[in-house]
């Protein structure tokens, strides 16, 4: 897998680099924390270290140093798609390089092949309250995979100089599953249906989650769906999903275990705030009034009000 073997070619020279950050600057003060910080929820302060994005005032977010535009012009695409495709994206964010289009499809193919999902995540949320919010649906379906993770099943017999292996094995099974879950959910509470959806190797990940969802216009709402996932892919180190994931992951270091603490945030009304306003930056990328209930579809999917 291209992604596995980039990652242990760079490791070596990653783990120095973080050695050598401690132990040469250990002592330097990175900020000052008030009262009035602390009481107000930790804003403002700097306390996490990432290398994925940074939110540059003037210019946005950036990921591995480019910004949005940067991005969207750089990654490769699929045929006849404006928008790259989210597995290019995946590659960039892991790897730290601008993929080709075969190395970005690798990790499309990747994707399909694990996209299946138990049956048993689908009985169980057959069975939850029909008013329940559809991110309280998510966040089950995700912890009901614990049993599916490799992290799990190798913690006690593998070093943790290997961990990001399991780690890495896990991300891709969850990010695999996560688009058939989530069409699941939006067509079981919108519309009543129960059939399980079914992911396409032919197409990317965008594309099928377009058709899953059984919108009208799936070619335009592929595109939305994949300048979304680009856009809101990594919130750098200083909101409260950052915060909340990288806290459980001190201690569990299971994705599947992570993500859930991440998306119940989404429930609350500032969170959800902001996603109202990501999508309408989407549409008004990418869309024409008449293409603009794509934006109402996934406001309804992630239970917004």
């Amino acid at each position: 897998m291209i992604l596995h073997e980039k990652i242990s070619e760079q490791l070596p020279k990653w783990r120095e680099r973080i050695r050598a950050l401690a132990r040469e600057h250990a002592d330097v003060v990175v900020d000052t924390v008030t009262i009035g910080e602390v009481v107000g929820g930790m804003r403002d302060t700097k306390s996490l270290l990432t290398d994925i994005s940074y939110v540059d005032p003037g210019e946005g977010i950036r990921f591995r140093g480019m910004t949005i535009p940067e991005v969207l012009k750089a990654l490769p695409k699929a045929r006849g798609a404006k928008i790259p495709m989210v597995g290019g994206l995946y590659y960039l964010l892991m790897v730290g390089e601008v993929p080709t289009k075969e190395q970005a499809l690798e990790v499309e193919a990747e994707w399909a092949k694990r996209a299946a999902v138990p049956d048993y995540v689908f009985k169980m949320l057959k069975t939850m309250p029909k008013e329940t919010h559809p991110m309280t649906l998510l966040s089950q379906a995700v912890l009901a995979l614990q049993n599916e993770s490799v992290f799990m099943r190798k913690y006690h017999s593998m070093k943790k100089d290997v961990y990001w292996e399991a780690a890495l094995e896990d991300s891709l099974n969850l990010t695999a599953k996560l688009p058939v879950i989530a069409a699941f959910i939006y067509r079981m509470k919108y519309f009543g249906e129960k059939a399980k959806p079914k992911y396409n190797p032919k197409q990317d990940y965008g594309a099928n989650f377009a058709r899953m969802m059984k919108v009208s216009d799936k070619k335009g709402y592929a595109e939305l769906m994949r300048l979304y996932f680009i856009i809101h892919s990594d919130h750098e180190s200083g909101n409260a999903s950052a915060h909340a994931t990288h806290l459980v992951g001190s201690t569990s270091r299971m994705c599947i275990m992570l993500f859930p603490q991440d998306s119940v945030l989404w429930l609350g009304p500032c969170m959800a705030l902001q996603t109202r306003r990501v999508c309408l930056g989407c549409w008004m990328c990418t869309s024409s009034l008449a293409e603009f209930p794509h934006v109402t579809i996934y406001i309804n999917l992630l239970g917004i009000p």
